[in-house]
């Protein structure tokens, strides 16, 4: 009996001191420093005492071994706590990190793919907003009154986005929520500032380079427009100056006059097309070209580009062939001559004398478009031509003497025109002769029934 009964407070006080234990862990995970675990510890001993030692609910022993018991206690409950107070941190500071890790992650994802500070602006709000289940706010440095977010009607904590020389803006945090953040959190706003501003600060800089790479091209293109224009307007002026200086000091037959004029006369076109095409680039680059829409029937507006082609280039007719139905379309017809004449004269140009120009006109296989067609017994086009067709100022690899009338401003006027209508142009070579092939893809236009319907 005395050895069960011995065994059984050996079992009653394992019981109680895993209790003891359990109260010091406990009152250390719920509470924050090492200082608590000391009290805990300290507490735990005494209720020990008061609880489970004899004599019952008092703090006297009337045993001698019992101090020794408690200290020892006592250092295990203190070295548990500290144990479990530094897992504590540990955890914290695991979460912090994976929590900033995260943060960072999706906010330079974000700033990666961005090409304008308005874009780079919207994802650190996203971010931000995203990480902190918040509704962030950014109120950019270039503007005093807009933001991504309306600040009006509430308060806000701000947080500056510090670049190198100045404030790329300030970053708005609901007051509601940020008086809720702890430690860690405000330690990720504040590195997610830091990042965000770094984001922002590559972003300035990409776009700057943007700028700059614009501004070359311009350059670029403005020095290849002067140059050419003052090969090309050199050229056919000296030929019409010598021209005129033959006809006011030689007397000449009638035939051979006439021959000269028509020949004055086929450069001033020239000359003339070529400046209606740079005053309309100019008009589309700044966005003042105007389109007077009025419903043009296709047929006579390509029967007048070819009589303007062939007045500029005798000796070279042009076929031409039409479908059966009459075509509407709403253009500006005036742009639509000027397009297929340079159409035309493109052709002409990489066309021998001997070779035929055609020109067809019919409606796409589903009856809503109008298609016109060049076609040329040239050459053809060059493959690493094809994808640069439609740029201003490229001639193509030809020969120089492919090259010597043109400025390279036509096809990309055409593009343009194309375009400004709703349209579409392509350019191949053809199959089933040497040569070019270009379309030209118009919408029809609407009846008057057809439009109430829609």
């Amino acid at each position: 009996m005395y050895f069960l009964e011995w065994v059984y407070r050996i079992q009653r006080s394992f019981l109680y001191i895993y209790i003891y234990i359990l109260g010091v862990v406990v009152c250390t995970k719920m509470t924050d420093g090492a200082v608590y675990g000391l009290i805990a510890s300290f507490s735990a001993v005494l209720l020990f005492n008061y609880f489970f030692t004899v004599p019952y609910y008092s703090l006297q022993v009337d045993d001698s071994n019992y101090p020794i018991t408690f200290f020892i206690m006592g250092i295990t409950s203190l070295i548990t706590s500290t144990i479990t107070s530094s897992e504590k941190k540990s955890a914290l500071h695991a979460r912090y990190e994976a929590d900033q890790a995260n943060a960072f992650y999706e906010l330079t994802s974000s700033l990666r793919d961005t090409v304008s500070m308005e874009e780079a602006e919207k994802a650190i709000v996203r971010s931000f907003s995203k990480t902190f289940h918040v509704e962030a706010a950014f109120l950019p440095r270039r503007s005093q009154t807009d933001s991504c977010v309306n600040l009006q009607g509430a308060e806000y904590y701000a947080w500056p986005i510090l670049g190198k020389e100045e404030p790329y803006g300030i970053l708005y945090i609901p007051a509601a929520n940020a008086e809720a953040f702890d430690k860690t959190q405000l330690l990720l706003v504040d590195s997610m500032c830091e990042c965000a501003a770094l984001g922002l600060e590559k972003t300035e800089s990409l776009v700057r380079q943007i700028q700059i790479q614009e501004q070359m091209v311009q350059e670029h293109y403005r020095s290849d427009l002067l140059r050419s224009i003052s090969h090309d307007l050199r050229t056919p002026l000296s030929g019409i100056m010598g021209i005129c200086e033959l006809l006011l000091n030689t007397n000449l037959p009638a035939t051979r006059r006439n021959e000269l004029v028509a020949g004055i006369l086929q450069e001033t076109g020239w000359l003339y097309s070529l400046v209606e095409n740079i005053l309309n680039l100019t008009r589309m680059e700044e966005g003042q070209l105007r389109l007077n829409r009025q419903p043009e029937c296709a047929e006579e507006l390509a029967e007048a580009a070819i009589r303007t082609t062939e007045n500029r280039h005798p000796g070279r007719p042009i076929q031409f062939s039409i479908p059966e139905e009459l075509i509407l379309i709403d253009v500006d017809g005036k742009l639509v001559v000027q397009l297929l004449v340079n159409l035309l004269e493109n052709a002409i140009r990489h066309t021998r004398n001997e070779g035929a120009i055609e020109m067809q006109l019919f409606l796409s296989s589903d009856q809503t478009e109008a298609v016109f067609a060049i076609q040329d017994e040239g050459d053809g086009i060059l493959s690493e031509d094809l994808p640069h067709l439609f740029e201003p100022f490229y001639t193509g690899k030809k020969s120089s003497q492919d090259k010597a009338r043109g400025v390279g401003l036509g096809l990309a006027i055409c593009q343009s025109i194309v375009q400004a209508h709703g349209g579409r142009i392509r350019a191949e070579n053809r199959l089933d002769f040497h040569g070019a092939r270009f379309e030209v893809t118009l919408p029809l236009n609407e009846s008057p029934s057809e439009k109430t319907e829609s």
